[in-house]
């Protein structure tokens, strides 16, 4: 599984990225009022110079107002770069340090950037002293620059770390998530494959995870309780049901002994003969039941020779075809292997070449293929299985009637129930003409 294709995964990917954007808003929204205060200042000290430049023109004329242009020039600081220039009213420099007049309406006392030549953007303001001297004022903006660069560092610095603290306690968080999770899921992996003792495991933080888990415990527990009590039932039940019907057949058989009347002996043979379908229709509801209840559960099972199980039920059921006129071939290939119990394995090819050969009609064919994987098919060319009905003779008491087959309808369940038990799933297709019935691992438990 990949790492954001997990819940956990994908939830700290969403807080990464939840961090990161809150970062980024936070860094605009400072560097926009960073920004906007530094040109306010700026445009609040290119007023303030200007105005009292101004004043010192009209009140001491433009020999004063050039001598103290001179002298703040001299006087400023590299970290406060001030501009200055005086110029005749065709934009001619008179005095300062800026070489020629900018693009700013100097009537309208217009303010912005301007570029010098030397590249450097600045603030400036210009205004019209009279109608032959114009006055421009400028500060430098590279204070302003440096401190949003500095302002950018430290938010790509701080966002960096922020992301890593992020990250570090969302991964060791998801991470014992994750691990509890895993467990719990371990845990339900053993109940589902009948290992009714496992519990989930409960770590006592009073969390909703606890919680989970001691309800499913009581669960578990329920459920235990309900197999362990239907067991008994069916234990019960083949013991009272069987044992009387065994003792009925028994007091038929001392009739029939007694008996002088060919016809009453015929009589009580057929009662006999339904006294043992009962019982055997009762072994397999019982078989089918006990199947199904212990699906998953892979005590009793070993390493079994699938070959040579399917080589000696083949050989069984090969003198059965030939008495009845029915072509038995079979292609079984050697050394497959599996977990599995050898008498259910017996008793599943068992069933379904019965039926293959029940419903198949003189002359037909009926083939026992045996691949690796398992994949075992047992195919026949008799009158086939409707497709509505592929399904449905897998369960208790359906059955087709044809060529004159009886039976309660319990083989392909019954079947079917022993599959699961091992692991292994029938289906049924269309063998065209036919049925092919295909026995193969389950997937996705």
């Amino acid at each position: 599984m990949g790492v954001f294709s997990s819940l956990f995964g994908r939830l700290s990917l969403i807080v990464i990225i939840v961090s990161i954007l809150s970062a980024a808003a936070l860094f605009a929204m400072t560097e926009w009022i960073v920004r906007t205060e530094t040109q306010a200042q700026i445009a609040r000290s290119v007023d303030t110079d200007i105005a009292g430049l101004a004043d010192i023109y009209i009140s001491s004329g433009p020999a004063e107002l050039r001598q103290r242009m001179t002298d703040r020039l001299q006087l400023q600081s590299t970290d406060d770069k001030r501009y200055y220039l005086l110029a005749s009213p065709s934009g001619i420099a008179i005095t300062g340090n800026v070489k020629s007049w900018p693009e700013l309406s100097s009537e309208n006392s217009e303010a912005g950037y301007i570029k010098l030549d030397d590249g450097r953007e600045i603030f400036a303001r210009a205004t019209q002293l009279n109608p032959d001297l114009k006055l421009l004022v400028g500060r430098d903006t590279s204070a302003q620059s440096a401190l949003l660069n500095r302002i950018r560092s430290a938010f790509v610095i701080a966002g960096i770390v922020l992301v890593l603290i992020f990250f570090i306690i969302g991964y060791y968080s998801t991470r014992r998530l994750k691990n509890r999770i895993e467990a719990m899921n371990d845990a339900f992996r053993e109940i589902g494959a009948g290992n009714l003792a496992i519990t989930v495991p409960v770590d006592r933080r009073g969390d909703e995870l606890d919680e989970l888990s001691q309800h499913s415990n009581a669960m578990t527990k329920r459920l235990t309780s309900l197999i362990a009590a239907h067991r008994d039932i069916s234990d019960h039940t083949a013991h009272e049901l069987r044992t009387p019907l065994m003792h009925l057949d028994n007091r038929l058989v001392d009739a029939m002994r007694q008996s002088k009347d060919g016809l009453h002996c015929e009589t009580l043979g057929r009662a006999r003969q339904d006294i043992r379908d009962i019982i055997t229709m009762l072994d397999s509801l019982l078989d089918i039941a006990s199947s199904r209840a212990q699906k998953g559960d892979r005590s009793g099972l070993s390493q079994c020779d699938i070959s040579e199980i399917a080589t000696e039920i083949a050989e069984l059921f090969a003198e059965s075809a030939e008495d009845l006129g029915i072509d038995f071939s079979t292609d079984i290939t050697s050394g497959v292997k599996m977990m599995a119990n050898p008498a259910h394995i017996q008793r599943i090819l068992s069933n379904l070449l019965d039926n293959a050969l029940k419903y198949t009609p003189k002359g037909g064919s009926v083939a026992l293929v045996l691949q690796p994987g398992p994949v075992i098919t047992v195919r026949d060319n008799g009158p086939g299985i409707p497709e509505d009905m592929r399904e449905k003779i897998f369960e208790r008491f359906v059955r087709i009637d044809a060529n004159g087959a009886k039976g309660h309808g319990l083989g392909l369940a019954l079947s079917q129930a022993l599959a699961e038990r091992n692991g292994l799933k029938i289906s049924c297709h269309d063998a065209q003409p036919g049925a092919l019935f295909e026995i193969r691992p389950e997937r996705g438990d």
